[in-house]
């Protein structure tokens, strides 16, 4: 059995992304894939179910059998942080990450471990990235992203930190790539990384349709009600706006963009309207849990344009957006299959995964 630890530099490199397309084209060529995510950082809770978002996706795409809980170790580390347990848990925690691991690497031939949310993350508990792949003697496979300066000083900090801990790098991935820096990466990153000990095993381009938000995703992660627009909730959001001003200012800035989801009070029916006839608005979020005009929903459903209700201020609302992340869901085919076929295209699956 083969196995590898997915670490990032920071928070939403895309390890998840790069795990699931090796894990994906690993099981295409016919082998038997295993998931392991020691500690949950992407807490979902239905009932007394506590499980990782990322495990879901694992196990949905890849067809695993195990338990949603079992898939991860650790699913409380904030509290575990908080009441000051942390190290004396921790002490007691390397057996049970042992058994865990054995248990879901049987009858596997590939073991995809994915780390915290960055390299340091879990340090409280010793289940940091490079602690974890130390105790699992696993290698890790470090994906960066950013611009060229935050890839290589990251990158350079991050191994460094997790060898520290006794962890063996195979390398790094540099990950969401705008195609206009792509260039500039392989001629100055690599050679720049490669130059300090840390080899550059892919350079894989932005995809769009990954990186954008949409309604959906929105109305999930704001735990919001739709009221109108539902077929429109799959649309794509590439920018996000605040409409607190008056509705001629909001008519200027909004013709600047495209593809905006509009963020404003539930009583602004003059601004919902207006954003209708702006043709750049893809969803409405009304914040205040203020019911809108039924002339306004009536519009949203003629146009296709969702119309998500939420009980905080707008402030608080527009926070609450820009922090949220795109997701990938284990049914939406069309994203597993692109990023099966950029694993494909741009990582070498035999130096990153040998034997």
């Amino acid at each position: 059995m083969s196995a590898i630890l997915l670490a990032s530099t920071r928070t939403s490199a895309g390890k998840t992304t790069i795990g699931l397309g090796l894990g994906l084209l690993a099981q295409e060529g016919g082998k038997n894939v295993g998931y392991f995510k020691p500690l949950a950082d992407r807490i979902v809770a239905r009932g007394r179910l506590l499980y990782d978002r990322d495990a879901e996706l694992f196990r949905g795409a890849l067809d695993l059998r195990e338990e949603l809980d079992r898939l991860s170790l650790v699913h409380d580390y904030a509290t575990l942080v908080q009441d000051r347990r942390g190290r004396e848990e921790g002490e007691d925690l390397k057996e049970q990450l042992l058994e865990r691991f054995a248990e879901l690497a049987q009858g596997k031939e590939l073991m995809l471990v994915e780390g915290p949310r960055n390299h340091s993350y879990g340090s409280f508990l010793n289940l940091a990235a490079g602690e974890l792949a130390a105790a699992l003697e696993v290698p890790v496979l470090l994906v960066a992203n950013g611009d060229l300066g935050v890839v290589v000083d990251k990158a350079l900090a991050a191994a460094s930190y997790m060898q520290a801990q006794g962890a063996h790098l195979r390398g790094v991935v540099i990950n969401g790539v705008p195609p206009a820096e792509l260039e500039e990466m392989e001629r100055v990153a690599k050679p720049a990384l490669e130059g300090r000990g840390l080899a550059v095993l892919g350079i894989v381009p932005r995809a769009e349709e990954l990186a954008l938000l949409t309604p959906r995703m929105v109305a999930e992660t704001l735990s919001a009600r739709v009221l109108a627009g539902e077929d429109g909730l799959n649309k794509r959001i590439e920018n996000t706006l605040v409409g607190a001003m008056t509705v001629d200012q909001a008519l200027k800035g909004l013709r600047r963009y495209r593809n905006v989801a509009l963020i404003t009070g539930g009583d602004r029916t003059d601004m919902q309207l207006a954003a209708f006839e702006a043709t750049v608005v893809v969803c409405l979020v009304l914040t205040g849990g203020i019911y809108p005009d039924p002339m306004v929903l009536s519009k949203a459903d003629e146009l296709e344009i969702p119309v998500l209700l939420v009980p905080e201020d707008t402030y608080t609302t527009a926070q609450r957006v820009e922090a949220a992340e795109p997701l990938i869901k284990p049914e939406e085919e069309g994203k597993l299959e692109l990023v099966r076929e950029l694993a494909r295209e741009h990582l070498p699956l035999g130096e990153l995964l040998p034997g």
